[in-house]
């Protein structure tokens, strides 16, 4: 159950722990009716509490793999756009860039949901707590993107540096090994792959232009 309940919103651990507790302890209760007494067991079963369904039953937790996190949201997707839904959610849940929302898993991406169908039919629902899940990994879309070396001026190619200090200031590895702008930290960045920690970027002036993209 620990191992579903990764799938399941912070908020709903609660209640779908007590559900499963609840339909189990409703289960021994009608096992036992049926093995005291065969031939009424039918009959007396009907008598053992029927469960109330649950709120997170009507609901579906979808899990968003982007490239540096992961995150898990309660949402509706009952209605007839599942995919505007699921779109929308992107947007407000990672900002920072186009993403392409397919079917998969941190690991690998099985295809790019185009319908609202296709949305639908990826949703499925736990063995053991029963809950409707939906996972979904985001790829970022490429987009072109060329830097000049400020200091010698020409296209950079291979590893980009970027000065901590400077707005906008770039260079490239040859200027970068003659050690100038030695004055100021340069921060490498290899390509898209290149991940800036948070702490960089937080503390960093607010003219500083952090862009990984090479």
């Amino acid at each position: 159950m620990e191992e579903e309940l990764e799938l399941v919103s912070p908020e709903f651990h609660q209640q779908v722990r007590q559900y499963v507790a609840e339909e189990e302890n409703n289960n021994l209760q009608t096992r036992s009716v049926r093995e005291k007494s065969p031939a009424y067991g039918e009959a007396r079963v009907s008598h053992c509490v029927v469960l109330r369904r649950p709120e997170f039953m009507n609901l579906v937790f979808v899990t968003f793999y982007s490239p540096f996190e992961k995150k898990v949201v309660t949402m509706y997707l009952g209605g007839e756009t599942p995919l505007e839904a699921i779109t929308q959610k992107t947007a407000e849940l990672f900002p920072y860039g186009k993403w392409r929302i397919c079917s998969g898993n941190q690991h690998k991406s099985d295809y790019e949901f185009t319908n609202s169908r296709q949305v639908q039919e990826a949703i499925k629902r736990s063995p053991i707590c029963r809950f409707n899940y939906l996972l979904v990994r985001l790829e970022r879309i490429q987009t072109i993107s060329y830097h000049e070396c400020n200091n010698c001026h020409q296209m950079i190619m291979g590893h980009r540096y970027k000065c901590t200090e400077c707005a906008d200031f770039d260079i490239c590895q040859s200027c970068e090994a003659k050690s100038l702008h030695s004055e100021h930290a340069m921060l490498r960045i290899v390509g898209r792959a290149t991940r800036i920690p948070g702490y960089i970027t937080r503390n960093a002036p607010v003219f500083v232009r952090f862009d990984s993209s090479s």
